[in-house]
């Protein structure tokens, strides 16, 4: 009960306001991220920018899901891979970051994660209003 409670407030339209500010820091912090000269190649973990690619567009996706509640699934999923593709293309210009194929396609299955579990939270929550 306490996860459909959760996830009702996720969907509240009162808060879309907080979600948009929520969702414009996010993408600032991404691009910014994304965009600064690399900092992680003294990680111990190879391939962990794949990770932080992963988490980064889908916080993007999960954030505009919640911040434009109007905008359409499809509007989604292709603003934040345009994004993403954007970043790599402009990553091949930037010392210390290369075009990676890789990392796209760890942008797209955090966005695809994000959105699949926003839509299922979605189903559960309509479930259970049904219910009541």
């Amino acid at each position: 009960m306490l996860l459909i409670n959760f996830f009702e407030l996720l969907f509240n339209n009162k808060h879309t306001n907080k979600w948009q500010i929520v969702f414009w820091l996010n993408a600032s912090l991404l691009l910014y991220l994304t965009l600064m000269p690399s900092v992680h190649h003294n990680i111990g973990y190879q391939n962990i920018d794949k990770l932080f690619h992963f988490i980064g567009f889908g916080a993007f996706a999960f954030f505009c899901v919640l911040a434009f509640p109007r905008l359409a699934v499809f509007w989604t999923v292709s603003i934040s891979l345009l994004l993403g593709i954007s970043v790599e293309v402009a990553q091949s210009f930037l010392p210390q970051r290369a075009f990676s194929y890789a990392d796209m396609i760890a942008n797209f299955s955090g966005i695809v994660a994000a959105v699949s579990f926003l839509w299922l939270a979605k189903k559960i929550v309509l479930r259970q209003e049904r219910i009541i």
